[in-house]
């Protein structure tokens, strides 16, 4: 029968040896997140340009002032009908 010390002492290796892959995990994940965030990187930038575009930013206008022009028209003749 081990005595409390040996249980002790594997314990504590289990522990260290289940930190040790939780940190290699944790290690892997960082240098996987920034690669992908280097990847991903120009294609963010290029979406915020288009999204931020004179054109875009046009529609989104025209869109809301059309949605209000819906709407008005439905509140004065009493309710949207579908």
């Amino acid at each position: 029968m081990p005595s409390s010390r040996q249980t002790e002492q594997k314990i504590n290796n289990n522990i260290e040896k289940a930190s040790n892959v939780a940190q290699d995990e944790v290690t892997r994940l960082r240098a996987e997140l920034d690669e992908f965030k280097r990847k991903a990187g120009p294609k963010v930038q290029e979406a915020e340009n288009i999204l931020c575009s004179p054109t875009a930013i046009g529609f989104y206008q025209g869109l809301v002032v059309g949605v209000a022009i819906v709407l008005g028209y439905a509140k004065y003749n009493g309710g949207l009908r579908l």
